[in-house]
C-alpha cells in the first residue's frame, strides 16, 4: 500500500486555503482602509482648540455670531498644531467655526464648496 495523499487532496486543501486566504485579506485591508480615512478625535480636538486661540488671539477680526473659514495651514504657520496634521489636510482645508456668545461650533470642511 502507497503512503501519501491523492491529487484530488491535495487540490482540495489548497483550495480550501485559497478561500480561507481571501477572506481574510479582504476583511483586514478594508479594517485598514477605514482606520486610514479616519480621523483620531485626539486631533480633531487639538485642531478645534488650535482654532479656538486663533480666534482669540485675532479677537478683533471675529465677531460674535458670525462664521468663518481658517484654513489648516494658517493654524500650521501660526504654530497652533504642535502635531503633524498632514494626514488631515489631505481630506480637509478648512476649518468652518460659527463664534458664539458661550460656545463656539467647529466643522472641519474639505473645500470652497462646502460654504467657506
Amino acid at each position: 500500500m502507497k503512503k501519501g495523499f491523492t491529487l484530488v487532496e491535495l487540490l482540495a486543501v489548497i483550495i480550501l486555503l485559497g478561500v480561507l486566504l481571501t477572506f481574510t485579506y479582504t476583511k483586514v485591508s478594508n479594517i485598514s482602509e477605514k482606520k486610514e480615512s479616519e480621523i483620531s478625535e485626539a486631533k480633531v480636538t487639538l485642531i478645534n482648540n488650535a482654532t479656538l486661540e486663533y480666534i482669540e488671539n485675532n479677537s478683533d477680526t471675529y465677531q460674535v455670531g458670525s462664521t468663518y473659514c481658517i484654513k489648516l495651514q494658517t493654524l500650521v504657520e501660526e504654530n497652533l498644531v504642535p502635531v503633524d496634521i498632514t494626514d488631515v489636510q489631505k481630506k480637509y482645508n478648512y476649518v468652518k467655526v460659527q463664534v458664539g456668545t458661550s460656545q463656539n461650533t467647529y466643522k472641519l470642511v474639505q473645500s470652497d464648496s462646502d460654504n467657506c
